[in-house]
């Protein structure tokens, strides 16, 4: 949710988004497991 806030504020003053390669390293081992854990739930009807 804080990532979203940040992008709605730079998205609200006009700035390009940009994503570096050292962003995604860092987002990515982020999202992918929430990711897999959410499919894992919805699969397995923990929800």
């Amino acid at each position: 949710m804080a990532a979203a806030a940040v992008i709605a504020v730079m998205k609200a003053d006009g700035q390009k988004i940009r994503l570096s390669k050292t962003a995604l390293m860092v987002v990515i081992p982020i999202i992918v497991p929430i990711i897999l854990t959410l499919a894992y739930a919805a699969l397995r009807g923990t929800f």
